[in-house]
């Protein structure tokens, strides 16, 4: 710090002489030097004490602790005022000086020297009244304690300095005046070595501080903009980095009262914008309970991707950024994190209510499609696959259209809405595609190469955008036949085909069944294609399909011979005409 001149007493022979100069010697009357020593005698020839006199255009003061000699390098109080007479005895003015702090403690004021500034009347600036005052001296501004001292270090609203390890924390510690060598007052951004006791830290942290233009220091829990960057401070006045819960009306475990500011170095809050960290753990500099948005993320302590918009952490939706379509787990263990691969979700809209499953693989999958739950799942919890790329760090955006997926080294074929808003594009369709492919929760209905066909029944019944697939072969037929149950069949209206044992022309028996509701049922092959019209078309059931382009699926039987006795007089026509 650059002050006025700050004078120390040097007594030397240069400058006794200089003070002779200035004055005139008169027996026993005015200024008298004995000794080397400068006195003032009364007109009745006694010595002045504790009082000033001036000669020239300076005073002096002659020090009635001295016997009245002329008091040199020194401090001088005169009733309530402080001067300093410098080492030529004058008074010194407009300017600084400093004195050795003989009650140097090294915990509360550990000041080698002490910092006056003298005022054009010579006295020394002091603080007026209970409160912090301060004082403009070069275009800085500085404050002083009652006995005129310059404070420095963290100093409250009353105007004490409160220097040991752990005052800066104190409520009423707002300022921050520089070192014990600076004293000027801090605005702005500030990098400050304290002692933090905080939780398991016991030890000097160099922290970031910033002081509004009075000195006040902030601490603005929730977010401050700051040359158009936000930041948060903690109640100390520290500025917050990493994760920070900011909003007091929302629990720990609530993404929505969590945000992220950078590192130590920096602290601005990921505003807009991706950021991959580490969820909040009982470790974060800041977190002051066990409990986190992301309890089994933060067990993990691995990277994830995380969104933040000017309202914070993104959850529980999925979004539109840039042109994509992103998704968000919502409130939960995995609350906030980036949604990648292939994922089961419950939907209110635009809003994800439940992840089912996320990234699935294989088993997943199949679990997924096998269960009851998933059978009935979208008519009645509006749940959806969803499909959003294969590796975090280099995609995580939605897919749409036509998506071969592999999952576990096997490819599957799928189709995701291409359509709509947020609200319903990406979801994996349901039904007939051009009446070309079927489709259950997006992923393509094929026969399994030992199925070689399969039956399927799409329906619209559910809802608009809803389908039930079922798959129907051989070994249904006779189970049925046998009185066995075949679980998806049971109830269903719309699959209700006869069966019936009739005769071909060398006698054997034709198991035939006849009288599907063509318009809901479809026959495809192990690529997915919906067969229109086919003779014969044998399974891996070794049973065969007959189907007509305009009637669809006509008849399902154990054996291809169909002419004569009751085939051949045409009465399984007369059976499908029932």
């Amino acid at each position: 710090m650059r002050k006025q001149t700050k004078l120390v007493a040097v007594t030397s022979a240069a400058a006794l002489l200089a003070i002779g100069a200035s004055m005139t010697s008169f027996a026993a009357t005015g200024w008298v030097e004995e000794d080397g020593t400068w006195y003032f005698y009364d007109n009745d020839g006694s010595k002045v004490t504790d009082d000033w006199k001036k000669s020239g255009d300076n005073w002096y003061w002659l020090d009635g602790e001295e016997d009245g000699a002329m008091a040199m390098d020194k401090l001088v109080e005169d009733d309530d005022d402080t001067y300093y007479v410098d080492s030529t005895g004058v008074m010194v003015k407009n300017t600084w000086v400093k004195v050795v702090n003989e009650d140097q403690d090294d915990d509360s004021d550990p000041a080698e020297y002490h910092y006056y500034y003298m005022q054009s009347n010579g006295k020394a600036y002091k603080q007026k009244g209970d409160t912090l005052s301060k004082k403009t001296i070069d275009g800085k501004q500085y404050a002083f304690d009652a006995d005129g001292v310059m404070l420095y270090g963290w100093v409250d609203k009353t105007g004490e300095m409160q220097n040991d390890d752990t005052g800066w924390t104190g409520d009423d510690v707002v300022y921050y005046f520089g070192g014990w060598e600076d004293g000027s007052m801090k605005t702005g951004w500030q990098r400050i070595s304290v002692y933090d006791d905080s939780s398991d830290k016991d030890d000097d942290y160099d922290y970031w501080f910033n002081f509004k233009s009075n000195g006040q220091k902030r601490t603005d829990t929730n977010k401050k903009k700051i040359n158009s960057k936000y930041y948060a401070f903690d109640e100390r006045g520290v500025m917050v980095y990493e994760w920070f819960q900011t909003s007091a009306s929302e629990s720990n475990a609530s993404p929505a009262s969590w945000n992220y500011f950078s590192s130590p170095e920096d602290g601005a809050r990921i505003y807009k914008g991706w950021f991959k960290v580490a969820p909040p753990t009982e470790d974060n500099s800041f977190l002051e309970s066990d409990d986190t948005f992301a309890t089994s993320d933060s067990d993990d302590e691995s990277d994830r991707w995380y969104y933040s918009d000017d309202e914070g952490l993104v959850s529980g939706q999925i979004k539109k950024i840039k042109g994509k379509y992103y998704g968000f787990f919502p409130e939960g263990t995995k609350a906030g994190r980036m949604l990648t691969g292939l994922c089961a979700l419950e939907m209110d809209g635009e809003k994800i209510v439940k992840v089912i499953a996320d990234d699935m693989d294989s088993d997943d999958l199949d679990n997924f499609m096998d269960s009851d739950d998933a059978f009935n799942a979208q008519s009645e919890t509006n749940t959806y696959l969803y499909y959003f790329g294969s590796d975090a760090d280099s995609d995580g955006a939605m897919k749409t259209g036509a998506v071969n997926i592999t999952l576990d080294g096997d490819s599957y074929a799928f189709y995701f809405n291409k359509t709509g808003g947020v609200e319903s594009k990406g979801r994996g369709i349901n039904g007939v595609d051009s009446n070309d492919y079927v489709y259950r929760y997006g992923q393509k209905v094929k026969a399994d190469s030992d199925e070689k066909f399969i039956l399927v029944y799409a329906s619209a019944d559910y809802g608009d955008d809803s389908a039930i697939v079922v798959d129907y072969d051989g070994s249904d037929v006779r189970k049925a036949a046998n009185g066995g149950a075949v679980d998806y069949l049971t109830g269903l209206s719309y699959l209700s085909a006869d069966s019936y044992d009739l005769k071909n022309k060398d006698g054997d028996t034709v198991r035939a069944v006849v009288g599907f509701a063509k318009e809901d049922l479809y026959l495809v092959n192990t690529s997915g294609k919906i067969q229109k019209a086919v003779t014969a078309k044998v399974d891996g059931d070794d049973w065969y399909w007959y189907s007509t382009k305009d009637d669809g699926v006509m008849m399902y039987t154990n054996n291809k011979t169909l002419t004569d006795t009751d085939l051949a007089n045409n009465k399984w026509k007369d059976l499908l005409a029932k």
